[in-house]
């Protein structure tokens, strides 16, 4: 049947059309809240409907009215919608793209063959063979719309699979559409934080390491890190990698958590070394013989609109865990790992950039080591501070404790590893020491 219909939609009379439901890389306000104040705007992403006639390279949307929704809508469109829509496209096309407007060359002519992909399928299967198009089933629209499709625009005799061509991401999508969308840098309400994608930017970063980044990060998240310890007290995590069979790296970190849920500023920092750790703890404690480092490592849990959309993108296409936050868009809050430096040129202009993959596997390592421990009745908590902000209990040391986890940043490859996890001793740290 898969095999006569693609002869069909290959045969001369074929009228193809490629469906594109692309979730924008825009924030706009809600429908509901369009018409508030700024202030009071809720921020979603809107949906592109992209249809494609692909013999003659028209873009389709229906005609409509001034006050009627075009091919752009606020929230991820039904099956059901979705259909609606090309019923509409159907029955009055509408030529988009201006260079093809005129031409009238098979405008109005009815679709043989739906071709669906969305946002995370986008690029799926690109490259590969009609056949194993017709058996992919990751993009819901597929088999959400064939029926309905096929009952409202009867000349429809395949409905089936096919990847967004790369130029039409890059070019159209990415180059023309999207920059539309959002606002004037004057205007506008929701910021992304400027840094690339993680998939995209970072050497060896995989699907599978990314699900367990940032199912590290919830369960960090989730763990109950503030009944345990006093913010900002360092925590050591040693292990060692395998390089080779035979040869072996022991690596050292110092952790700690900072911030609240409340006060949205919550968040995990890695330190390289123990006067680095302990200098952050002591600020925060209101030692003013020290100043902290402004260089550093650290994971925020933050809003969908202060993260990267390359990273949306890549969660929703592997399904990454997030932790469930009320009140936050999506009911969600997603890990956001950066860290910053002096420039190496201006020696003090700071730079945000993202950490590299080993930086991220500490952040793997120790996110799931504190969790389990955190978890457990071993002791690990550290006593609170006391009477007027007395820390005598909280410097002392403790462990160590052994945990072994997986970890993933060995290219997606699943590698046990055992790590070492001890409270140090912080001995008072005075300005001549720290000097």
């Amino acid at each position: 049947l898969r095999d006569a219909s693609n002869a069909r939609a290959m045969a001369s009379d074929a009228v193809t059309w490629h469906v594109y439901v692309h979730k924008l890389r825009a924030w706009v306000p809600t429908e509901d809240t369009r018409e508030k104040a700024p202030e009071e705007q809720e921020p979603t992403r809107p949906t592109l409907i992209l249809v494609i006639r692909t013999q003659t390279g028209e873009f389709l949307s229906h005609a409509h009215g001034d006050d009627e929704r075009g091919n752009v809508v606020y929230d991820e469109p039904t099956c059901e919608e979705v259909v609606e829509f090309l019923s509409r496209v159907a029955e009055n096309p509408k030529v988009l793209n201006s260079s093809k407007k005129g031409d009238g060359e098979g405008t109005t002519a009815k679709p043989t063959r739906v071709a669906f992909a969305c946002t995370a399928t986008a690029r799926a299967l690109a490259g590969k063979s009609l056949e194993e198009w017709d058996s992919f089933d990751g993009c819901k629209y597929v088999n959400g719309c064939r029926d309905g499709v096929m009952a409202k625009i009867p000349s429809v005799r395949d409905v089936s699979f096919a990847p967004v061509p790369e130029s039409v991401l890059r070019d159209v999508v990415r180059g023309q559409i999207e920059p539309q969308m959002r606002p004037s840098e004057n205007d506008e309400v929701w910021g992304t934080q400027h840094l690339p994608g993680l998939m995209e930017s970072i050497d060896g970063f995989t699907p599978r390491f990314g699900a367990s980044l940032f199912g590290a990060a919830k369960a960090f998240a989730e763990c109950g890190i503030r009944r345990k310890l006093e913010r900002r007290r360092p925590v050591k995590i040693a292990y060692r990698l395998m390089l080779r069979d035979d040869v072996t790296m022991r690596l050292t970190c110092f952790v700690a958590f900072d911030g609240t849920f409340e006060d949205e500023n919550f968040g995990f920092n890695v330190h390289k070394t123990l006067k680095d750790a302990q200098v952050a703890f002591e600020v925060e404690h209101g030692n003013e013989d020290v100043e902290p480092s402004l260089e550093g490592q650290t994971c925020m849990f933050s809003s969908a609109v202060e993260t990267p959309f390359e990273d949306l993108d890549a969660r929703d296409a592997h399904d990454w865990p997030l932790v469930a936050a009320e009140g936050e868009v999506g009911g969600v809050l997603w890990p956001l790992f950066f860290k910053i430096a002096l420039d190496e040129e201006s020696g003090d202009n700071l730079e945000i950039s993202r950490p590299a993959i080993i930086e991220l596997q500490a952040f793997e390592l120790a996110m799931k080591a504190v969790a389990q421990l955190a978890r457990r009745d071993e002791g690990f908590e550290c006593a609170p501070a006391g009477e007027n902000g007395d820390l005598t209990e909280v410097r002392k040391p403790r462990g160590p404790w052994t945990i072994k986890t997986s970890s993933f940043a060995a290219k997606g490859e699943e590698e046990e590893i055992e790590i070492e996890v001890s409270l140090p001793e912080l001995a008072e740290m005075k300005a001549n020491e720290y000097l």
